[in-house]
């Protein structure tokens, strides 16, 4: 039943030619801008390296990027308590004239003249004018004014220390978040330091208690005023598992406590969609464990610290999908049972047999363009390295490796640009073979055409008409002719069905064959020759493209 639907690369030296690889050795200062940096400026040392980013990163990771140091507070907005140290400005107008800027004592009062001490400390901004108001009526009852308003903030001074990059004393202002100071330096250390578990300490006693997972999943931080040697602790790092696969992103999740349920990673790193099964690894009762289940299992599963989890899409849908390509009527994607066959497949396409060329019908696969691209490469690899080991006896000869050496470099290159096109002779004797469809298949079903063309080391690579009985050599006359690099020995005749033969002059062409005369190579001039032939075959073979060197 059919349904429709809509190597890393080897480098070597040449012989003769030594290659010094540089080193980079840098001194200089200490920074003045270090983790111990002046409490006013507060700026931390760019040159301090930054943590290694290397493996799966904690979730969370990504908040420390320099963008929270960069966003300074000023201490005046509604909210923000007035402290010892800050500056406010008094005017009243009326029985009383008052239009002076005064500072907070270390009691946290301000004193007016002729009113007396105001208790200002721990007084929302936003309600200074109505605390000054009131201490003044106490002693005019009426026909006066007052407006205040909060100039700055007295900086403060805060100790960042335990888990985190930098540890220091970083400056900043009361209002400021705990993520500024932890920005400031460097950030949390993906090693040991702990997102969930971040302690402010005042006098030494904890102030206040940060859960950074409830900043990133829900905007959520508490809110409080630093205060001058208050101390940011973060605490080693809890209970980790490795979460990767089929996944948002992957992550080292922390938790609290010795174990968790699945429930609870899910809601730190949701699963994808298409994710079906996960696979378990980690140690219990001291001995290595596994386990496999599907993903909706996992919720309830109990996780420990030190386990690995992956989401996997094992998933095997009943159905696959082929592209048409070509000659035909109908959609171009098809949607067929796994398991279905070429010709079942070709029975439900409608074709014009006047355009189609049904007995030249082929496959493109792209595990077949997978290997060809693979071995074309592994190729390269052994032409590269013999071409750059080569060695030499003498300077001369030593000159002459180098220049074949660039030579065989820029062939390389153009080489491994060269994308195969995977496909597969599906057909023998006229008659096509009824092989099993595979998921991402092409079937190509070439248009008719009364047309050959040559190509590779001709005069004039072109496309010619085609008249019954002309042989190969027929055609490359009528293209010019071989040019003075071709091998006449070695042409390559490619069918439309995609087959390949090695021809001959007197070999008959059919309609929409394509010749290709193949560069001959100076096995005198070059010391792999056979190893530059053989490339020289694989891409022509694989991609219908003739690469000279």
């Amino acid at each position: 039943m059919l349904h429709v639907r809509v190597m890393r690369r080897l480098t070597y030296a040449a012989a003769g030619v030594l290659l010094v690889a540089g080193l980079g050795l840098a001194g200089g200062q200490p920074s003045k801008n270090g983790p111990n940096a002046d409490v006013k400026t507060g700026k931390p040392d760019s040159k301090q390296p930054a943590a290694a980013s290397t493996g799966t990163q904690p979730f969370g990771a990504n908040i420390f990027k320099g963008s929270f140091q960069r966003q300074v507070a000023d201490g005046r907005n509604p909210s923000y308590v007035v402290m010892p140290g800050d500056r406010v400005a008094v005017n009243t107008w009326g029985t009383i004239s008052i239009n002076r800027v005064f500072v907070v004592d270390g009691q946290g009062n301000i004193f007016l003249p002729g009113i007396g001490p105001v208790k200002l400390g721990g007084v929302p901004n936003a309600q200074l004018t109505s605390r000054v108001t009131a201490a003044i009526s106490k002693v005019y009852r009426r026909g006066f004014g007052a407006y205040t308003n909060l100039l700055t903030a007295a900086p403060v001074g805060v100790y960042v220390t335990g888990g985190v990059v930098r540890p220091g004393r970083y400056a900043g202002v009361p209002a400021d978040s705990v993520l500024f100071f932890l920005d400031q330096a460097g950030g949390i250390s993906p090693q040991i330091g702990s997102y969930r578990d971040i302690v402010v300490l005042r006098n030494n006693k904890p102030f206040a208690k940060v859960d950074l997972y409830g900043f990133v999943l829900s905007g959520v931080l508490p809110k409080f005023q630093f205060a001058d040697g208050d101390t940011i602790l973060v605490k080693r790092r809890g209970s980790v598992v490795e979460v990767k696969g089929k996944v948002a992103a992957p992550a080292l999740v922390e938790f609290t406590g010795a174990k968790a349920t699945g429930a609870e990673i899910l809601r730190v790193v949701p699963k994808s969609a298409t994710a079906t099964t996960v696979a378990m690894r980690g140690v219990r009762n001291g001995r290595s464990f596994h386990q496999t289940l599907t993903a909706r299992k996992f919720a309830k599963v109990e996780v420990r610290n030190g386990d690995t989890i992956e989401f996997r899409d094992d998933a095997v849908a009943d159905t696959i999908l082929v592209n048409l390509v070509g000659e035909f009527k109908g959609p171009s994607l098809l949607s067929v049972h796994r398991g279905s066959r070429l010709v079942d497949v070709l029975n439900y396409i409608v074709v014009d047999p006047r355009l189609s060329d049904v007995r030249s019908v082929h496959l493109r696969r792209e595990s077949v363009a997978r290997a060809q691209k693979k071995s074309i490469n592994d190729a390269l690899v052994r032409l590269e390295r013999s071409a750059l080991l080569a060695l030499s006896s003498t300077e001369r000869e030593a000159q002459i490796r180098v220049q074949e050496a660039k030579l065989m470099q820029n062939f390389i290159k153009s080489a491994r640009s060269i994308q195969p096109l995977g496909r597969v002779v599906t057909s023998s004797r006229g008659r096509q073979m009824n092989l099993l469809l595979q998921d991402g298949d092409t079937i190509v079903i070439p248009p008719k055409t009364n047309v050959v063309r040559v190509g590779g080391e001709v005069q004039m690579a072109q496309a010619v008409m085609y008249a019954p009985g002309r042989r190969v050599g027929n055609y490359v006359r009528m293209a010019g002719g071989y040019t003075n690099r071709s091998d006449q020995h070695k042409v390559l005749l490619m069918r439309a069905n995609a087959s390949v033969r090695i021809a001959r002059s007197s070999t008959l062409v059919r309609p929409g064959d394509e010749i290709l005369i193949l560069p001959k190579v100076d096995s005198k001039a070059l010391q792999n020759a056979a190893d530059v032939v053989q490339v020289i075959y694989q891409i022509a073979v694989a991609a219908a493209v003739v690469l000279a060197i």
